[in-house]
């Protein structure tokens, strides 16, 4: 037999898709599949693994009995590149663990706003391989259910795509595979996949309007931004039970949520707010051929703000960390109490 070039996979080959659920397992999936979303992602670290046990039983030829793989855990992340489409809209609900609100009730095209909250919100992920595009092709499927976003990051780099960021803790997971068949869903938890719709992905040159900052008067303050990255942190866990091979359940703790990035050095108005424990506020405005983003970060406390001057001809900078803290926000003539309030309009 004459030997044949193999072509291992490439990246391509890998597609991440979700919906929003928070069914526990593949038999609860499969009671009634669920229409999932397809996700372009530039990165993705969905992982399955089991706890390694060695055995420590003492032979007397000095040689370990064996070992075992026990307790599972699941957990990774995902990477799009940020803009105004609906799987944005939805990664951006699962990280406020919240759900989207009309900014004016009955009148759709106000748009619409969403705060950080105390609803869980949980996804199912199906991680798909396909070994080519036949029907007679293999579809290797990973499973994650249950699962929630533990940190998400919006970062905006100079000249650069604006990214978002997740990573996730799942309370369940497992695969398998299938023959692609002819609807090329072979051995999916899925009904159906939507592709998403073409969007304009944000930079934060031409589509980051601006980034305010506030002192305590509501008066802008002097700043220019040359990075900055606002993370949500919501303290997930897995809870461990006792004859689960997964997590029993997921634990949500406290919100955080940090601004933070380098400015201008223009005054000492930020660090006189360190010192005095003032209190600043953001706004943060990106908006996009599809619709426009207004995030509101209305109460926030300067953390160690650090002015240093690092070698010739470097620009002298301030480098901080704002915390936010509960304060108020004004949509739609509702004073509204948050961390943060994330407002989307739609383009007419």
């Amino acid at each position: 037999i004459m030997p044949t070039i193999k072509s291992f996979n490439d990246t391509s080959s890998v597609s991440v898709a979700y919906a929003i659920s928070a069914a526990a397992d593949k038999a609860t999936v499969l009671t009634a599949k669920p229409a999932m979303k397809l996700l372009p992602f530039t990165g993705e670290s969905f992982t399955m693994q089991k706890e390694a046990k060695t055995s420590s039983a003492i032979r007397g030829d000095r040689r370990t009995s064996g070992s075992k793989n026990t307790k599972g855990s699941a957990n990774g992340g995902v990477t799009v590149e940020f803009g105004a489409v609906n799987f944005v809209l939805d990664l951006l609900q699962l990280a406020m663990m919240n759900t989207w609100a009309e900014i004016e009730v009955g009148v759709p095209a106000s748009g619409k706003y969403i705060t950080d909250g105390e609803i869980k919100q949980f996804m199912l992920v199906e991680k798909t391989i396909n070994q080519g595009k036949l029907a007679t092709d293999r579809l290797d499927h990973e499973w994650y259910f249950g699962t929630a976003i533990n940190d998400a990051t919006l970062q905006f780099g100079d000249g650069e795509l604006v990214t978002f960021e997740a990573s996730t803790i799942s309370a369940n997971a497992d695969y398998g595979n299938a023959l692609a068949g002819v609807d090329g869903l072979g051995g999916s938890l899925a009904l159906s996949k939507a592709t998403p719709a073409d969007y304009e992905v944000a930079d934060s040159s031409n589509n980051l309007a601006s980034i305010e900052l506030k002192d305590a008067e509501g008066d802008v303050m002097e700043v220019v931004w040359s990075d900055a990255s606002l993370q949500i942190q919501n303290n997930v866990r897995e809870q461990s039970g006792l004859s689960k091979q997964f997590a029993a359940g997921i634990g949500i703790g406290m919100v955080g949520v940090n601004f933070s990035g380098e400015i201008y050095y223009v005054s000492q108005a930020v660090l006189d707010a360190h010192m005095k424990n003032g209190s600043l506020s953001a706004k943060i405005t990106v908006g996009t051929t599809e619709g426009t983003f207004t995030i509101h970060l209305p109460k926030l406390k300067a953390q160690a703000p650090t002015n240093n001057a690092e070698g010739q001809n470097n620009d002298f900078k301030t480098s901080l960390t704002l915390a936010a803290e509960a304060g108020e926000v004004d949509i739609g003539g509702e004073t509204i109490t948050c961390m943060i309030a994330i407002e989307y309009v739609a383009a007419p």
